[in-house]
């Protein structure tokens, strides 16, 4: 479930005590606001709801939940009463920005701690997707090119260790109390991360790939630090990790799969639709209710199936779209044949965009773009491709991840959409030119909102036409298969969370409408299943910036640049969709005053 952006608690009530007159620099006093109110963050009691008995099992403590609910009601209020009383036009523009994207995420906030939505969402603890049993090995893997070179890195991944076994039997304890109350997984995310630990528990310790980190210790390591770490690392897998896969698997297995949910929605549990309005508000950041979600999403592939038949048409296929798209599918010429081949063609989309970028992009990040693949414990239930940021000293590049699994039904013709989206100049270009731009606070160079976030990267791949790409009829088809993936994204996440779909009405929807395979239309579904709502932001944030983009073109005529329009909205970082509205039309205006004060030519 969504994670908030911040927290507070009532042992630190007095750090927000802010003075109702300002001193000379209400920016400087905003910041400190900011600051204090991250740092309030990190002082969170760890699990709040969980007591551990004298035998060191924990049990879910409904007390401690409702009273740590309440105290960050307490300071939430107090928050919200102190940012009111700024005045944002007596601010500078990024303090504005600051103070105006902070305001809307208290108000997030607010809307979350209302009765019965953080507490359904306490109760169910997995992902399949993005949960710790996945991200723990791939933050501790072993990279014969990246080793760790410092004890300080053995360290760290035993704390990570040791932070996932506390991880475990807290979900479980959260579990047990869901399944009192009613509020459990869909079978579906249950089977799915029940394989994923499968991978992890083995029977064999001495022959998992946790341990390869002490196979091959680098020489830089030497001493009583080569032995210490050895030992230790080797024991909190052995004596922590291990067993606590183990717990989790037993207990999905033996105790939760009995009684988890046959129906995939939020819709089918106690609270479920009070949550899923929340996170709809809280992903998209728009008043967008899920039934007019569901419309947009109806239109938007209406229009979009009209342009696949012309895609289709002009490819020279004489059959409907339906068979046009097995077409794609079934022909082998449009599989890749290999991981080297799959590699090879993002890396020569990049680089035709590379080519294209400065006629649409003033700035262009300085971080590099490189591509691997998922891991293999993890591909299975990853997308075709995803994006990990780079540093912002270039030192780490950007990676695009992408997925060999199953690699036969891998088409070649997304491969332009998908880079577009996931490379550059969507996420790529997008989270690099945020993270570099050093003079923004912390929390907006390293923000992710959904919907500004994958907006843009969805809005990136209807650039394709103009930077050199989409010039194969078949490639424009694999876009506009993208695009009514995601328009579809819309009708079956309401669907299943809103309107009591079925997982097999979704599924099939899914195979009708998109060249999805009956494979990745059941990950997809168990993608929506797992993260209620994240797949709404896409197309509403696209649709914002198409929007914005159209009222600047007629606001200021031959005077449009669309370049200027790419700066102007990025340079900022992620912001809510009706903070980034405000934003791009003072520019708007801005730049028509200018345009109307310069002497004609």
């Amino acid at each position: 479930m969504r994670q908030l952006r911040f927290h507070a608690i009532f042992g630190i009530v007095l750090l927000v005590g802010i003075a109702p007159a300002y001193a000379a620099d209400p920016g400087t006093e905003l910041n400190r606001v900011l600051r204090d109110y991250r740092t309030a963050e990190q002082r969170l009691p760890r699990d709040p709801d969980l007591q551990r008995a004298d035998d060191g099992l924990q049990s879910y403590d409904s007390r401690g939940e409702a009273a740590n609910i309440e105290a960050r009601k307490r300071i939430n209020e107090q928050v919200r009463a102190s940012i009111a009383k700024f005045d944002p036009a007596g601010l500078r523009p990024q303090d504005r920005l600051s103070w105006s994207i902070f305001k809307w995420q208290l108000e997030d906030e607010q809307r979350e701690l209302q009765p019965g939505v953080e507490e359904v969402s306490d109760l169910l603890p997995l992902s399949q997707f993005d949960g710790p049993q996945i991200t723990l090995p791939r933050q501790i893997e072993w990279r014969a090119g990246a080793p760790w070179k410092r004890a300080r890195d053995y360290d760290d991944a035993i704390r990570r260790i040791l932070n996932f076994s506390h991880w475990t039997d807290g979900a479980i304890a959260k579990m047990r109390e869901g399944m009192k109350r009613g509020v459990v997984h869909p079978r579906a995310i249950v089977e799915r991360v029940i394989a994923q630990l499968g991978m992890f528990a083995t029977p064999d310790p001495e022959s998992s790939a946790l341990l390869e980190p002490v196979k091959e210790i680098s020489a830089s390591i030497t001493g009583k630090d080569r032995s210490r770490v050895t030992d230790a690392y080797r024991s909190a897998v052995l004596g922590e990790l291990i067993p606590a896969y183990r717990r989790m698997s037993d207990f999905l297995k033996t105790e939760y799969l009995p009684h988890a949910a046959d129906a995939p929605g939020l819709s089918a549990i106690p609270g479920g639709k009070d949550l899923y309005r929340y996170l709809v508000k809280s992903e998209t950041t728009s008043d967008l209710s899920p039934d007019e979600i569901h419309a947009v999403g109806l239109q938007e592939l209406a229009r979009i199936e009209r342009d696949m038949e012309q895609a289709k048409n002009d490819a020279g296929f004489q059959g409907s779209v339906a068979e046009f798209r097995h077409y794609l599918q079934t022909d082998p010429k449009f599989k890749f044949k290999d991981r080297a081949a799959m590699q090879a063609e993002f890396e020569r989309v990049r680089d035709v965009v590379n080519r294209h970028l400065s006629e649409l992009f003033t700035s262009v990040p300085n971080i590099p773009l490189s591509f691997r693949f998922y891991d293999s414990f993890a591909a299975r239930d990853k997308p075709a491709a995803e994006y990990s940021p780079g540093s912002s000293d270039g030192k780490r590049p950007g990676v695009v991840y992408l997925n060999d699994w199953d690699l036969a039904e891998r088409p070649t013709y997304t491969s332009e959409a998908l880079e577009l989206h996931e490379g550059v100049p969507g996420h790529h270009l997008q989270v690099s030119l945020a993270i570099e731009n050093s003079s923004l606070p912390r929390f907006r160079r390293f923000g992710h909102e959904t919907a500004f976030v994958e907006g843009w990267a969805l809005y990136a791949e209807t650039l394709g036409s103009q930077i050199g790409l989409y010039r194969d009829p078949y490639q424009r088809f694999g876009a506009l298969s993208f695009d009514a993936w995601r328009a579809s994204r819309l009708i079956v996440d309401t669907g299943i969370h809103w309107l009591n779909w079925s997982r097999e009405q979704a599924v099939q929807f899914l195979t009708s409408h998109t060249a999805l395979s009956r494979t990745e239309a059941e990950e997809e579904i168990d993608r929506y299943t797992a993260m209620p709502a994240q797949a709404l932001a896409y197309k509403i944030g696209e649709r914002e910036i198409l929007d914005l983009r159209e009222r600047a073109k007629a606001a200021l005529g031959d005077k449009f640049d669309l370049k200027q329009f790419h700066e102007a909205l990025l340079k900022d970082g992620a912001m809510p969709l009706p903070v980034l509205d405000q934003k791009m039309t003072r520019w708007m205006n801005g730049e028509k005053t200018a345009a109307d004060a310069s002497p004609p030519t």
